[in-house]
């Protein structure tokens, strides 16, 4: 006979399966339009003979990321969640239709400027979605099951910029641009029907706990102040803000490097956007179960010091080698690695989080690694171009390893998760 527990432990994961399942779609479709930004962007306008340093400064499109705390705690306080999230969904597949309307070499010859404030649009909806998605996996997401619901996260997102990345890629270099740009715009209609049907109260009308309570401009200001002020959040905020930065430094300029060493789109495509994030989904899977033995501050340390090693792979490519097995060695290296240390960063910024404000306290965090992250994606572009391939992807590989210090400062007194550490 099974108990009270027992059932309602049932229960529980009974009602977190169609949670997670949410949260999966939702951060698909977040990833679509992610895909063409982070990874097919860069090799179609080198293909288009766009200069390396421009292309480094595409990175300018990822500040609504950088800004998005600002209006989180809207989100957290006003409309529903399920509002929201319809409302940006359909923004992002009008978006995508537009970027679609036009042959790719039509928008960078003819109308290049326009290309790049759709694609700003659609990465301030991205960004503001985000928010949304997040504040509704920090507040439904029981403690046990951040880490799970972090490889959900990653897993969905990374699904999505295989198929908004590399498989587009494929796709355009079989089909061209316009078919195959309105083909994904039309993956966006199925993510709708979960969240059509997502039952959510009011940010507005929720309980104490759910909402954030803050009223006029001192609240607001008060909501940021309190957060940043926790013990030791100094050392954990140098954490978020440093840990992948010399993954956003390395990682802008492996499309560029593919496409100068002679790769066609499609192999591009194949290579980094299907095979290597296939590796990508495997470490983000397996970082969700390693968590729960290794503790995040083991995790930050090991998973970052395997993403420093995967850039050291990158630099003997971009020094000359070309064999095709260690190309794809590296490449599938790199993005396990990638997929472990996100997961373990986002988990740990979820427990950070307080309970009556989710959304901006996990919003601010990402604002901070985007920030710092898009900095030097921004520089990666005149990097390359001034010393070279090989120089961006050695100093990818030594941020790396120079970000694991504030992560031993962070947990100096404790092994714990943030949410008892900084």
């Amino acid at each position: 006979m099974s108990t009270a527990g027992e059932s309602a432990t049932h229960e529980r994961r009974v009602s977190d399966a169609p949670l997670l399942g949410l949260l999966a779609t939702l951060y698909f479709a977040q990833g679509l339009p992610s895909g063409l930004l982070g990874k097919a962007l860069p090799p179609l306008l080198r293909d288009q003979g766009v200069s390396l340093s421009a292309i480094g400064f595409t990175a300018m499109l990822a500040l609504p990321w950088t800004l998005k705390f600002l209006w989180a705690p809207f989100l957290d306080r006003f409309w529903t969640r399920r509002r929201w999230l319809l409302t940006l969904n359909l923004a992002t597949f009008a978006l995508m239709l537009i970027i679609a309307s036009r042959e790719f070499g039509d928008w960078v010859s003819q109308a290049f400027a326009a290309l790049l404030a759709v694609l700003f649009l659609m990465n301030l909806v991205a960004a503001t979605q985000d928010i949304a998605t997040d504040g509704l996996a920090v507040s439904r997401l029981a403690p046990h099951l951040r880490g799970l619901g972090n490889s959900v996260q990653v897993i969905g997102y990374k699904i999505g910029m295989i198929v908004g990345g590399g498989l587009l890629l494929w796709l355009v270099a079989r089909y061209g641009w316009r078919l195959s740009y309105a083909a994904l715009a039309l993956l966006i209609v199925p993510v709708l029907l979960p969240v059509w049907f997502m039952r959510e109260t009011p940010a507005a009308q929720g309980d104490a706990v759910k909402r954030a309570g803050w009223q006029g401009w001192r609240g607001y200001v008060r909501l940021f102040a309190d957060f940043l002020s926790a013990p030791r959040m100094g050392w954990w905020l140098v954490t978020v803000a440093t840990f992948k930065a010399g993954d956003a430094l390395a990682s802008r300029m492996i499309g560029p490097l593919l496409t100068d060493r002679g790769l066609s789109l499609a192999d591009i495509g194949l290579l980094t956007g299907v095979v290597g994030a296939a590796a990508g989904l495997a470490g983000a899977l397996l970082g969700g179960l390693l968590l729960l033995r290794l503790g995040h501050r083991k995790a930050l340390l090991l998973f970052g010091t395997m993403q420093a090693a995967g850039f050291v792979g990158y630099w003997l490519v971009a020094g000359g080698a070309r064999d095709a097995s260690l190309l794809y060695a590296v490449v599938c290296v790199e993005q396990f690695a990638d997929g472990l240390s996100t997961v373990a960063l986002f988990t740990a910024m979820m427990d950070v989080c307080r309970r009556h404000s989710p959304g901006t306290d996990y919003t601010l965090q990402a604002a901070l690694q985007v920030t710092v992250s898009g900095l030097a994606a921004l520089a990666s572009g005149l990097f390359a171009q001034t010393f070279g391939y090989q120089a961006v992807f050695a100093a990818g590989s030594a941020l790396t390893l120079c970000a694991l210090a504030p992560v031993m400062m962070a947990f100096r007194k404790s092994s714990s998760s943030p949410a008892s550490g900084p």
